[in-house]
């Protein structure tokens, strides 16, 4: 018995697990072999179960639905509480750029298939205007502010530890705030395949997750420091900071979440982010 997990920065349940060993334990016990994937980009996480490369990963809001409407075989396992990241769509303090609808015609900046496209489409949607009318310009998953910057776009859709890394080096305003977006959760999905052949460690895997959330909590310092070592970078206080607000935890698919996913997932279709439409509650375990 094995599973084998991909692991991003971004993810911090995931990052957190891979390298604090005690947390792995329980894991152990069902699943013998455990296995870590490490990557710096989200993204990449629906290529490599697809590959076989992973068995289980998380990402936001965004990869699980692009891959369910590419009729990719994958299944939602779990989600987080939301994260309501200092944040949001930001300009420069002097923008003329007020108001959601003021981005048509302009640029904006972020890491394109991430959670942040929900969020742009979101706003884009409320806002009244197509998906063409805004200009996008994609960031790495691991951009920094200065990195935001240089993009030398109208706005960005940017959260901590880049945001404050953002305000660091220029005057900004935030248009909408992340949590007026979306609820912002990661999300934890595997290959359809192996969650219905062993769905024994699937469970196991949720829970070691839950426990490294409860941990986490707990812990704030050490994962501080555990992540200004990573491709995210940014000093430890500020991400101390950043963790004193985020709410913990891991729980259940329930019927709000797939709501969300489902609006999400309508948004894209309509906008052309992607190509057919799908029923996002056909990705759910049985």
């Amino acid at each position: 018995m094995s599973i084998t997990i991909g692991t991003h920065p971004n993810n911090l349940a995931t990052w957190i697990l891979s390298h604090v060993e005690a947390l792995q334990e329980p894991l152990r016990q069902v699943a013998r072999d455990v296995a870590f994937v490490r990557y710096d980009d989200g993204r990449r996480t629906t290529g490599l179960l697809v590959e076989g490369a992973i068995d289980v990963g998380a990402t936001g809001s965004t990869p699980p639905i692009v891959a369910q409407a590419q009729e990719l075989d994958v299944v939602y396992l779990a989600t987080s509480r939301p994260h309501p990241d200092p944040g949001g769509i930001v300009v420069p303090a002097d923008s003329p750029i007020r108001t959601l609808a003021d981005l048509r015609g302009r640029s904006i900046a972020f890491t394109v298939g991430s959670w942040q496209t929900h969020a742009l489409a979101v706003a884009v949607d409320r806002a009244g205007l197509a998906w063409e009318d805004v200009t996008v310009v994609d960031v790495a998953a691991t951009a920094k502010g200065e990195d935001f910057l240089a993009a030398g776009t109208d706005s960005w859709l940017v959260v901590d530890p880049a945001y404050s890394g953002l305000r660091a080096i220029a005057d900004v305003r935030v248009v909408a705030p992340t949590e007026e977006l979306v609820r912002n959760r990661s999300v934890f999905f595997g290959r359809g395949a192996w969650v219905r052949e062993h769905p024994e460690e699937a469970r196991a895997f949720v829970a070691a997750l839950a426990a490294t959330e409860e941990w986490a909590a707990g812990h704030l310092d050490e994962v501080a420091e555990l992540l200004s070592r990573s491709s995210r970078g940014g000093a430890p206080a500020t991400w101390r900071a950043a963790l004193a607000t985020r709410h913990w935890g891991v729980h259940a698919v329930d019927p709000a979440f797939l709501a969300e996913q489902q609006h999400a997932a309508d948004l894209f279709h309509r906008f052309g982010v992607i190509q057919r439409p799908i029923t996002v509650v056909a990705a759910v375990a049985a």
